[in-house]
């Protein structure tokens, strides 16, 4: 027997079925096991190889990542996202998972994981690869110190170790650009969404018309304005003119006023002479009843003392004749005089009633005037209060009249910078319609780059295809809206069915029934089908010249859309990925 072993050739390590007969895993890994000749005999050497490499994982470990902290940007990644003691546990975990070599579903899903986790923190794929080839170059060194005097042991251990890792790195590897991908399209897919969020472009439009036709309204306001404030102007100089008279006539009232106050004063004057001979009349009236009393008690007497005299005459007989006769013409004489008193007395008494009449009448009298000498005291302080106001007026009015003219050279000015917003308007319609077109043709670019995408052997999970194909709902509902811009040109018969769009290959697909038996998937079909229904609307209203019918359509459209995204985002809220 040779004391030399003889060393197979490369040809014969490489020699393995083309099958593998590895059957814990999907048709998809199968076939990268197939293409790196990885079988069940290739985890068994791996197993075995892990006898020599698990005494010095930490060591392994340790140098892993002295290696790896000696690049700077991967040091910067990890003080970003994690420390080196936590990544030295994980790594630990991922080289026991390495070494027991159980190749199934939980084996793949911890290697996809990783991609996604170098995917999201942005590790570039060359350092990832340099990093895992580092990990391979320890396991070989340690392999090949420790078999080197058993060359063909070492060769198939070795090779194991590079198979598995290579299949590691080319999952982790296709995962993380699969992700990023997905991350690029999902970016573009949200530039898109924003950009088709824009519609403002309609309402910009329309405002800036509307703004336009109130710069017209407001130069004819303007116009208007000048001329009436020119008439107030004017009118108001015809005040100040007016106003002027009218003080000076205030001015030459009040002086009769004042004159009237004189007069009415000497009335009061001569008022209290008349109350002070009334009061005297009445005194003598009442002397004169006083006098008049006396002689009537006197004609009584005389008459009382005739009829005596006769009586007596009567007695006396023929001597008493002549004293008879006497005494007769005495008491006719008392009689007469009873009269003539009788007459004075009812004549006094008329007298007495009229000096009480004339009295009150005089007492009432002197009321009035004094109200009058009172009122025309009052009309004397209003009218100079008047006078006063009516020259505050005109010098009032003096300063309108002033202003109204700087307010006339204001509107004027007014008038001429509403002409230049006008102008600035149009301008500002057409940079609208020029900004709308460029944003339009820039999400047409986006958007030929983003199919780019599906172009790329990816796998899309149930939610990544919900999540693009809203970005596709979206820009349908886009170019329907931007043709009623005058921005696009659809053809109605660019509209597809609602069953070959992607959200409808995906809808009619083969789906698991926890998607299908959902009531937001239940629901989703009708909304669907009315948003293609009503952009083919809206295009043949449009072909027609019936803008109108046009944008009636898309408004029906946008409702049946809303209803569409709604029903997909709790979709994709209940699907995991």
């Amino acid at each position: 027997m040779s004391i030399f072993t003889k060393v197979k050739s490369w040809e014969e390590l490489l020699n393995y079925s083309i099958l593998t007969d590895i059957t814990q895993v999907g048709e998809r890994a199968k076939e990268r096991l197939n293409f790196l000749g990885i079988q069940q005999e290739t985890l068994d050497h791996v197993r075995e190889a892990s006898e020599y490499l698990i005494p010095h994982k930490e060591e392994m470990i340790e140098h892993f990542y002295n290696s790896i902290q000696s690049a700077e940007h991967l040091h910067q990644i990890i003080k970003k996202y994690s420390t080196v003691e936590r990544l030295k546990k994980t790594f630990g975990i991922y080289l026991d998972q390495f070494f027991q070599a159980e190749v199934n579903d939980e084996y793949i899903k911890t290697r996809i994981k990783i991609g996604q986790t170098h995917s999201r923190i942005h590790l570039m794929v060359d350092h990832f690869i340099s990093a895992h080839h580092v990990l391979t170059q320890i396991m070989t060194s340690i392999l090949m110190e420790k078999l080197h005097h058993k060359p063909n042991r070492m060769m198939k251990l070795v090779l194991a170790i590079q198979k598995l890792a290579t299949y590691d790195q080319q999952l982790i590897v296709e995962v993380y650009m699969e992700e990023t991908f997905k991350q690029f399209l999902f970016n573009i897919s949200d530039l898109l969404n924003q950009m088709t969020s824009l519609n403002m472009t309609e309402q910009l439009i329309k405002g800036m018309d509307k703004q336009i036709e109130e710069t017209h309204s407001v130069t004819a306001a303007t116009e208007e304005m000048g001329a009436s404030i020119q008439e107030v102007a004017n009118y108001s100089q015809k005040v100040a003119e007016g106003t002027d008279e009218a003080v000076q006539s205030a001015e030459q009232s009040k002086q009769v006023v004042d004159e009237a106050l004189g007069n009415i004063k000497q009335v009061g004057n001569v008022y209290e002479q008349v109350v002070e001979k009334v009061g005297q009349l009445e005194k003598e009236i009442e002397h004169t009843q006083n006098v008049v009393k006396i002689i009537k008690e006197i004609a009584d007497q005389t008459n009382l003392l005739a009829l005596n005299a006769s009586i007596e005459a009567a007695r006396a007989g023929e001597h008493g004749k002549g004293f008879s006769v006497v005494a007769s013409e005495v008491r006719k004489l008392s009689e007469h005089t009873k009269e003539q008193i009788i007459q004075i007395t009812s004549n006094m008494e008329s007298l007495q009633n009229v000096s009480n009449q004339v009295t009150q009448q005089i007492k009432q009298t002197g009321k009035l005037v004094e109200q009058s000498v009172n009122g025309a005291i009052y009309a004397g302080e209003a009218l100079t209060s008047i006078v006063t106001t009516m020259q505050d007026i005109n010098r009032s009015t003096s300063q309108i009249a002033a202003m109204s003219e700087e307010q006339t050279a204001t509107v004027l000015d007014i008038a001429e910078r509403n002409n230049t917003i006008y102008d600035l308007s149009v301008q500002s319609q057409d940079i609208s319609k020029d900004a709308a077109k460029t944003i339009f043709e820039l999400s047409k670019k986006l958007e030929d780059y983003r199919n780019t995408f599906f172009d790329v052997n990816v796998k899309f999970s149930s939610k990544d295809l919900i999540y693009v194909a809203k970005t596709d709902h979206l820009l349908w509902k886009w170019k329907v809206y931007n043709m009623i811009l005058g921005l696009e040109d659809v053809n109605s018969e660019e509209v597809i069915s609602h069953e070959v769009c992607r959200l409808g290959k995906w809808y009619y697909g083969n789906l698991p029934d926890s998607v299908k038996n959902s009531d937001a998937f239940k629901r989703l079909e009708e909304p669907h089908k009315a948003v293609h229904q009503y952009a083919k609307k809206a295009v043949e209203c449009y072909e027609a010249g019936d803008i109108a019918g046009a944008q009636h359509a898309f408004e029906q459209l946008e409702k049946a859309s809303d209803s569409v995204l709604d029903l997909l985002t709790q979709l994709e809220s209940k699907l995991s990925t």
